[in-house]
């Protein structure tokens, strides 16, 4: 079965009637993969006053594909609850940033997976945090000091109250990207985690200031997704990464969910990258123009 019909069946599963921006949420699928699979398949969904539902033979469609696939879930945090609690001090997202929050089990996902790693014993810097996920690891356990560069202050503010309220050694750092890293924490951490700008020159800054920051054995863990119908904008990241000399170690599908970013499914992956002897920065010194999705207008 065509994978994103699979996924949009799975999430009506229940049999519950639900809108399409919902079905976007459940099923990780863009909105125009959503549309296009409700028209091309019609027996296998119903309209409930401008709802969609799953059919009969959609439910059984569903029924014979679940035989041969693997649908368990991610495993939990006894920590979820601390976690929800900080995050719910965030105001909106800053659409100007590029900022979607992601789900409290994706925060859990890549608090245990770094973790698992052992990355906060080699040196563990985020470029960028506006998911707390440095926040998340401290409460995950990490004991060890892990460290931030944002140049949201509100994001900022709230890790360095919380790191000073648990006793965490977290270094929060204002810094805007666009600006060269400074000296000291260059060639500094073993490893980088950052969920960059959705627009690939944001993404090509943020790939080359990491390159900047990691050991000659350091990993990087990027996250960054597309459209079913987008795959080019997912080639293009692809190619910055290979352009930037990173080694491709593995590929966790729908690793991130978001709670927005419907143009990519709500979902991304999650890349994890190693430092070869090819390693560069793309972009070095000082950066102008566009670096997120929301352009100033043209004058």
């Amino acid at each position: 079965m065509y994978e994103g019909a699979f996924r949009i069946l799975r999430a009506l599963g229940d049999g519950r009637s639900r809108s399409q921006d919902e079905v976007v949420h459940a099923a990780g699928e863009a909105s125009s993969v959503v549309r296009e699979v409700i028209e091309r398949y019609p027996k296998w969904f119903e309209d409930d006053e401008g709802r969609v539902r799953c059919s009969e033979r959609g439910l059984a469609a569903l029924a014979r594909e679940l035989v041969a696939r693997d649908a368990g879930e991610a495993g939990d945090g006894s920590w979820r609850a601390a976690y929800e609690a900080m995050a719910d001090e965030r105001s909106t997202p800053k659409r100007a940033l590029d900022q979607v929050y992601v789900t409290t089990d994706t925060a859990v996902r890549r608090a245990e997976l770094l973790l698992e790693a052992g990355e906060h014993q080699r040196g563990l810097v985020f470029l960028g945090d506006d998911d707390l996920i440095s926040a998340a690891v401290q409460l995950a356990g990490a004991g060890r000091k892990v460290t931030v560069l944002d140049t949201d202050e509100e994001i900022l503010q709230i890790l360095a109250s919380q790191a000073e309220r648990h006793g965490w050694e977290l270094d929060t750092v204002h810094h805007n990207l666009r600006q060269p890293i400074p000296k000291v924490m260059r060639g500094r951490y073993g490893a980088v985690f950052t969920d960059p700008p959705y627009a690939v020159e944001g993404f090509r800054l943020f790939i080359s200031r990491a390159a900047e920051m990691l050991k000659p054995d350091g990993r990087l863990y990027v996250c960054f997704g597309q459209s079913r119908r987008a795959s080019e904008r997912g080639l293009q990241k692809q190619r910055v990464l290979g352009e930037a000399g990173f080694l491709i170690e593995a590929v966790y599908e729908d690793f991130n969910r978001y709670h927005g970013a419907e143009a990519i499914g709500s979902r991304s992956a999650l890349w994890q990258c190693r430092v070869t002897p090819e390693t560069r920065p793309l972009v070095r010194g000082a950066v102008e123009g566009p670096l997120y999705t929301s352009r100033p207008p043209k004058t």
